[in-house]
């Protein structure tokens, strides 16, 4: 059984092609093209006509939350400091119900919106609900778990530097290749503010021993990396380096505070980051420098963060605020353009997560995650415009009619084939509405201390 793609126009990076044709089977993209001669459909293969429609790769958010949902317009107006007082917490209060329902309507919310693959970070209890929710939404997901055993703040949850490791190395033989091979696993550190120098080389270690990345926070606020300074007598991304923990499978969230010399040391050790330019306006983390990053050869991506800091899982939303100000901060009228914030969101997050040649392009040989896009008619007036259009005008939520993960079909039409959503917005709401005090709660009573 297959799936035909019919009458849809391709965009490839550089070119929108006339309407054409994908043909999909065993979750991979065997062909590209009207007529393709190596490949006859059976009888019984599905076929959806995409006449106006232009396929996309799936997007992929290389840093997100989507557990903090139920956060959303609770957390706001707070600096990075104090909403990391709070945030801390977040999976201690919330019932396992709430944890499972705010990362479905934070996963659902991604999809929707053109993301097909989230980078995403839990820490302390939940695991369950959280991943099995991210499972039953079709998305999928490379996990980390977060591990500190330093106190960044009051409410910091503290573990043993051996503790933590032990809980790593769990997580990954429990998750890796789970949601039949939907959910891989990342090692994670939360960053430098809360972690030791034996945390951080013990997952370095763990990283190479089996194979796979690490993804941590970096340089995201303005105190924690001056508290780094204090204690490491270095930068952060010095400190990194010192630890071992840079190199082509390390990526890193934010990256704001940094100077030129640690710039060039993560071009040349190849590390990937990832602008969050949401969330660092939002909680006043400030200005990540990420168009001189990228004029240093760094590979840049996109992530919506948590919807309790950033409000938002819409990528292409993100980019527009990230290409709007890296224009401004650098005055360069051509700084993150379409075609580049387009590479973040697909072929640059592939290259991230060491998934060059299985996602992030519309290709024989690929996994068929890709999406279905299609603009309003009064901004689709010449396909030349198209994605200019999409990037600087619109947003997922507007454009994003369909969504296909190696080969399912989970969106048509802008609707969920196999997610009952009213159903689940209800239960939310009715979630949501009995244990927000739980997280108002903690908010008065973290800030009445002070």
């Amino acid at each position: 059984m297959g799936l035909v793609l019919k009458n849809v126009r391709i965009f490839d990076g550089e070119t929108l092609s006339n309407p054409s044709s994908i043909y999909i089977s065993g979750g991979k993209i065997m062909g590209v093209g009207e007529g393709f001669p190596e490949f006859n459909p059976r009888d019984g293969w599905e076929s959806l006509d995409c006449q106006g429609k232009v396929a996309f790769p799936g997007l992929i958010d290389c840093h997100t939350h989507l557990y903090q949902t139920f956060g959303r317009g609770l957390m706001d107006n707070l600096h990075i400091t104090n909403w990391l007082e709070v945030i801390w917490q977040f999976p201690r209060i919330f019932s396992e119900e709430a944890l499972y329902y705010s990362t479905l309507l934070g996963a659902m919310e991604a999809l929707k919106t053109g993301t097909t693959l989230v980078v995403d970070l839990i820490e302390g209890r939940g695991e369950e609900p959280i991943i099995q929710a991210i499972i039953d939404s079709g998305l999928k997901a490379v996990m980390g778990k977060m591990q500190n055993d330093f106190p960044e703040g009051k409410n910091t949850p503290v573990k043993s530097t051996e503790e933590c490791l032990k809980d790593s190395r769990r997580f990954f033989k429990k998750w890796q290749g789970s949601g039949n091979g939907r959910i891989n696993v990342r090692f994670s550190f939360a960053g430098l503010p809360a972690s030791t120098e034996g945390l951080v080389r013990g997952m370095v270690k763990l990283s190479r021993e089996y194979g796979v990345g690490i993804h941590a926070h970096a340089a995201e606020g303005k105190e924690p990396t001056e508290q780094v300074k204090r204690r490491f007598n270095s930068g952060e991304i010095f400190a990194l380096e010192k630890l071992g923990a840079l190199g082509p499978s390390t990526l890193l969230a934010h990256v704001i505070w940094v100077e030129e010399r640690e710039m060039d040391l993560l071009a040349q050790r190849g590390v990937s980051v990832v602008h969050c330019p949401f969330t660092n306006c939002k909680v006043t983390d400030g200005l990540s420098p990420m168009y001189e990053m990228s004029r240093r050869g760094v590979n840049i991506t996109f992530g919506c963060d948590g919807a309790a800091s950033s409000g938002n899982y819409d990528l292409i939303r993100e980019g527009q605020l990230g290409s709007m100000l890296q224009k401004v901060s650098s005055m360069e009228e051509k700084a993150f353009n379409p075609p580049f914030l387009f590479r973040c969101m697909t072929s640059n997050g592939a290259r991230a997560l060491g998934l060059e040649g299985e996602v992030g392009k519309i290709e024989p040989g690929f996994k068929a995650d890709l999406i279905l896009l299609e603009l309003p008619p009064a901004k689709n007036l010449s396909w030349k415009t198209f994605l200019t259009n999409l990037m600087y005008s619109s947003s997922g939520g507007e454009a994003v009619k369909g969504v296909i993960i190696e080969g399912k079909t989970i969106i048509w039409e802008g609707k969920f084939l196999q997610i009952p959503e009213e159903s689940v917005l209800n239960i939310a709401r009715e979630i949501f509405s009995k244990e927000k005090w739980k997280l108002e709660k903690a908010l008065a009573k973290t800030f009445k201390k002070e």
